[in-house]
C-alpha cells in the first residue's frame, strides 16, 4: 500500500469521525439531557423467604428518585416506569435497613439519586398454628324453645403470620344469633381471632377463612306456639268483598298436658266476628278457643283485623266538555265531537252512583288563548279512586271567535196622553168662572 493511499484513507476516517461528532452534538442540542424528579414511586419487596413475615405489613413509605435522560424521554416518563423495590433474599429476623433498587423500563434513563436510599424492615420468624373455634351465641330462642349443643365445621382453623402475634392467638370466633328462632339455625360466616382476654387481633393468615355453625332447636314438652286462625261469618255488602284477614299476634304459645297438646291441629281458633252487610274494614279483639286443660301464655285475646274492600269495576259514559278561563269579549263557536267519551275504571259502588257532567268532568282549559281553531286536550277531574282509562277522543277543535258587537236599538218616546189634562183643565176653567160669578152677585148691594 502506498503512502498516498495511506494518507488518503487517513483523511477519510478523519472525516467520518468529524462527522459523528457534529452528529453528536446536533442530536444533543435537539435532545439535549436534562435531569428531574419523580415522586412517590413505590418499592415493592422482592424474594421474601418463605419462614419469614414482616411484623408490620409488606408496605413501604413510597420515594422520590432523581434521574437524567434526553428530553424526548423524560417528557413521558412517568413513575410506573421506574420498578423501586427492596431485595430480601439475605434479610434476617429483626430489625435492619435494606437499600432500595430501581428497575427503569424506559431506556437512556440513568439513576442519580433515591431519597430516602433504604427502608427499615421489621422480621419475624413465620409462625403456624390450629386454634378451636367456638360458636358465640349472642341471644335466645323464644320461650318455648331450647337450643341444643352447636355444630361447627370445622372445629378449628390454621393461623399463621408473625410469631408474637400468632402466639397470642387463644380461639377463633363465629357469631351466631337466635332471636326468633323456632327452627335449626345455620350460619357460614367469617371468624374473628381472639386473644385470652377476648380482644381481636388482625393481620394474621387463616384457613379456612369461613365456618358453618349448626345450632338445632327443638321445642320445649309441655309447652307449644300455635297459629291464629280468624274466623268471621257473614257476607259484606253486595259489591263489597274480603281482601285479607290477619290477627295480632299471629301465634300463641300454649302450655299444658303434653299429651293434650300434641293431639291440637296446627293452629288455634278465635270467636267468630259478624261481617254480614259490612261496607268497611272491621278490626276487634275476640278470645280464642282452646282445650280447658290448655293455657295460654301472655294475651288471651287477638287483634283480628278483616279487610274489606269494594269490587272493581267500569264503566263508560259520555261527557260534554266544560269550558274553563275563556277570555273576555271571547267566545266559543264550536266544540268538535261535542261530547267524549269515557271509560272510568274504580270501585264498583262509587261508579254506580257517579253523575255525568257533575262528579265527572272533561274541562277545557282556554285561558291565554285568542280567536282561532285550537287542538285541546281535555283535563279529567273525577272523584277520588276512580281513574279514566280510555277517552274517545283524547283531544277535540275548538273554535274560539270575538263575541259580536250588539247593534243599538233607536229609543222612542212615548206621546203623553192629554185627554185626561184635558178634563181636568175645563173642570177647573168651569169652577173658577162659577166661582167668580157667585161672588160678583154677592157683593152687588140692594
Amino acid at each position: 500500500m502506498t503512502s498516498k493511499t495511506i494518507d488518503r484513507l487517513g483523511t477519510m476516517a478523519l472525516a467520518l469521525i468529524l462527522a459523528i461528532i457534529v452528529w453528536v452534538v446536533a442530536q444533543q442540542q435537539e435532545n439535549p439531557l436534562e435531569t428531574t424528579i419523580i415522586s412517590d414511586v413505590p418499592v415493592q419487596a422482592r424474594n421474601l423467604p418463605s419462614d419469614l413475615v414482616p411484623i408490620e405489613g409488606s408496605s413501604y413509605p413510597p420515594v422520590e428518585v432523581r434521574v437524567r435522560a434526553p428530553r424526548s424521554i423524560l417528557d413521558t416518563l412517568t413513575r410506573n416506569a421506574l420498578n423501586a423495590f427492596i431485595d430480601l433474599s439475605t434479610a434476617k429476623p429483626g430489625r435492619q435497613e435494606i437499600q432500595v433498587q430501581i428497575d427503569a423500563e424506559a431506556p437512556n434513563v440513568d439513576i442519580l439519586d433515591i431519597s430516602p436510599s433504604a427502608v427499615v424492615v421489621r422480621l419475624e420468624e413465620r409462625m403456624t398454628k390450629h386454634v378451636p373455634v367456638i360458636a358465640n351465641v349472642l341471644d335466645s330462642p323464644p320461650f318455648g324453645y331450647i337450643a341444643d349443643t352447636a355444630v361447627i365445621t370445622p372445629t378449628t382453623v390454621r393461623v399463621s403470620g408473625p410469631e408474637s402475634l400468632v402466639s397470642t392467638v387463644r380461639r377463633a370466633e363465629i357469631s351466631v344469633r337466635l332471636l326468633d328462632a323456632r327452627s335449626d339455625v345455620q350460619v357460614t360466616d367469617f371468624v374473628s381471632l381472639r386473644d385470652s382476654s377476648g380482644a381481636i387481633i388482625t393481620g394474621l393468615s387463616v384457613e379456612p377463612r369461613t365456618v358453618t355453625v349448626t345450632i338445632p332447636i327443638r321445642q320445649q314438652q309441655g309447652v307449644r306456639e300455635e297459629s291464629v286462625r280468624p274466623r268471621f261469618e257473614g257476607q259484606p255488602a253486595p259489591n263489597y268483598i274480603v281482601t285479607g284477614v290477619s290477627a295480632d299476634p299471629a301465634t300463641i304459645t300454649l302450655f299444658g298436658d303434653p299429651e293434650v297438646l300434641d293431639a291440637l291441629p296446627p293452629f288455634v281458633d278465635t270467636i267468630p266476628i259478624n261481617i254480614e252487610g259490612a261496607v268497611e274494614s272491621i278490626e276487634e279483639r275476640v278470645p280464642i278457643i282452646v282445650p280447658e286443660n290448655v293455657s295460654i301464655m301472655a294475651a288471651q285475646a287477638v287483634k283480628i283485623r278483616i279487610q274489606i274492600e269494594p269490587l272493581s269495576g267500569s264503566v263508560t259514559t259520555s261527557l260534554h266538555p266544560v269550558v274553563q278561563g275563556l277570555g273576555p269579549g271571547l267566545e266559543v263557536k264550536s266544540i268538535s265531537p261535542e261530547t267524549i267519551d269515557v271509560l272510568l275504571l274504580g270501585p264498583l259502588p262509587r261508579l254506580q252512583n257517579l253523575k255525568p257532567d257533575l262528579d265527572v268532568q272533561a274541562v277545557l282549559q282556554l285561558s291565554n288563548l285568542q280567536p282561532g281553531v285550537y287542538t285541546i286536550t281535555p283535563i279529567m277531574v273525577m272523584p277520588e279512586g276512580v281513574t279514566a282509562q280510555t277517552i274517545l277522543p283524547e283531544a277535540v277543535q275548538v273554535t274560539i271567535a270575538p263575541k259580536p258587537t250588539p247593534t243599538p236599538t233607536p229609543t222612542v218616546t212615548p206621546t203623553p196622553d192629554l185627554s185626561g189634562i184635558s178634563d181636568i183643565i175645563t173642570d177647573t176653567i168651569t169652577n173658577t168662572l162659577s166661582i167668580t160669578a157667585t161672588d160678583t152677585f154677592s157683593s152687588t148691594p140692594q
